[in-house]
């Protein structure tokens, strides 16, 4: 019976994603997440991994000495044929000192999204838009 309830649902997803082309879907409703490559269950751990190896932290940047962390934060959509389109970066420093570096690492982020292979979201087996976002802690 649970089978029979879910097909109609199926085709009724993968009717909306055909008629609507240019949908952008959050990535928790994709069937399959968009995904950093080689990503296996912690994604921002693996994306934190790669990023920190690419690029170094200042030695004059001035580490956290309270309980808010700085970052630099993306928000963007991945195409469906894994294009990134609408990037957006920030950062925010707790230590109002680090601002000197704000353009540096916004740069940094920008590089490292626009440079990465990224995976396109998938509803019933048919790549989608979808939102995707990345932070980066500094602390």
């Amino acid at each position: 019976m649970e089978k029979t309830l879910s097909i109609p649902y199926d085709i009724a997803k993968q009717d909306f994603v055909r008629t609507h082309p240019n949908e952008v879907f959050p990535f928790e409703q994709c069937d399959q997440f968009s995904r950093y490559p080689n990503s296996t269950t912690d994604q921002q751990e693996k994306i934190h991994a790669d990023y920190f190896a690419q690029y170094t932290i200042p030695r004059q940047y001035i580490k956290r000495n309270e309980e808010y962390y700085s970052y630099t934060s993306a928000s963007f959509i991945i195409t469906k044929d894994g294009n990134i389109k609408d990037l957006s970066i920030e950062s925010r420093f707790q230590n109002k000192k680090n601002n000197i570096f704000e353009k540096q690492f916004n740069k940094q982020l920008k590089d490292f999204v626009l440079h990465t292979q990224w995976i396109p979201g998938k509803i019933n087996n048919m790549n989608v838009h979808s939102y995707y976002g990345v932070t980066i802690h500094y602390d």
